[in-house]
């Protein structure tokens, strides 16, 4: 629909005035056309944001609330463990290697899509009937895990760790991943590459990360035909993390009535979908595989150094 409005010369404002209605959710955006050359006032475009439900966005902000409470408890019983035990022997320093950056990458593409304002613009180019799934919760979460991460890093420094050191693998690994990620901030800066894509090359980054991280665990409780060493409530809970995360998004898909978006951010659906794949194979290695079966005695083999526990190890 059109709303025409004359513009007489001395006029330096003017205001116009129109109804919407709304025949499905998304993003409405409502532009200006000057059709006479000598008025040069420049009218930003406005850009509206059309739900079904208010309720459902109410949903949507106490399941994100929810996800960052448990994924958030999830992280302390390791760091508590560790202070009691005052020895970190177990624990793989490659995980929290991977994990570090990966929460590193996750933070700076959440705190990116939120508040820069330049790259909100650009995602809206590509999605323009789209709607962002990045949430503050999303944020919080992913900021408050790189600290729990980095304070589980300092207790590896200060505790008992019997020559353990990150694999080179692993060393070879967070060093490409740096390298690369300076090269692309140098051809995005030269315009070779848009802001929004080296963002997202952050959390594609993120990605990669959560599909290898856990599979030392795997293959450590496939060894052992044991789940003694890591705790079944944390993946209990990082279940239930995911499932929320998954449930809202969904909730913010249909209220929005954007369904191509529901996979738009790919990270935050990768992570969760990839979260509950592990869980789930944890779940079943520990209640059904190795439930009555005593932890066997690992020798370890000649290529490794260090042996490869997850995140917790009791």
């Amino acid at each position: 629909d059109e709303t025409i409005a004359s513009i007489l010369p001395d006029e330096t404002s003017v205001r116009i005035g129109f109804t919407a209605s709304n025949k499905r959710g998304g993003t409405v955006y409502i532009s200006t056309i000057l059709v006479s050359p000598s008025f040069n006032k420049t009218i930003p475009d406005v850009d509206l944001d059309v739900i079904h439900s208010r309720p459902l966005q109410t949903v949507t902000d106490v399941l994100g609330w929810l996800c960052f409470a448990v994924w958030s408890i999830s992280f302390y019983p390791q760091i508590i463990k560790n202070y009691q035990r005052k020895n970190v022997v177990g624990l793989s320093f490659d995980f929290l290697g991977y994990n570090f950056l990966g929460w590193i990458c996750y933070s700076v593409f959440n705190f990116t899509l939120l508040w820069i304002t330049e790259i909100r613009h650009e995602y809206y180019k590509v999605y323009p009937h789209g709607v962002i799934n990045v949430q503050l919760s999303d944020f919080c979460f992913s900021f408050h895990a790189l600290i729990i991460t980095a304070l589980t890093i300092l207790q590896c420094l200060c505790y008992e760790r019997e020559g353990q050191t990150p694999s080179s693998l692993c060393r070879f690994l967070l060093a490409g991943f740096v390298c690369a990620m300076l090269i692309m901030l140098v051809v995005a800066a030269s315009g070779c590459l848009t802001w929004l894509q080296y963002v997202t090359i952050f959390s594609w980054v993120k990605l990669a990360v959560t599909l290898f991280k856990y599979s030392p665990q795997v293959y450590m409780n496939f060894r052992t035909k044991s789940t003694e060493a890591v705790s079944i409530y944390q993946f209990l809970m990082d279940l239930t993390g995911g499932t929320l995360s998954l449930v809202q998004m969904g909730v913010i898909a249909y209220n929005f009535d954007d369904w191509k978006t529901f996979i738009g951010d790919f990270t935050k659906f990768g992570l969760a979908a990839l979260s509950i794949l592990y869980d789930c194979i944890f779940i079943v290695q520990h209640y059904i595989l190795y439930r009555h079966t005593p932890r066997e005695p690992l020798l370890p083999t000649a290529d490794e150094t260090e042996p490869m526990i997850g995140p917790a190890d009791y």
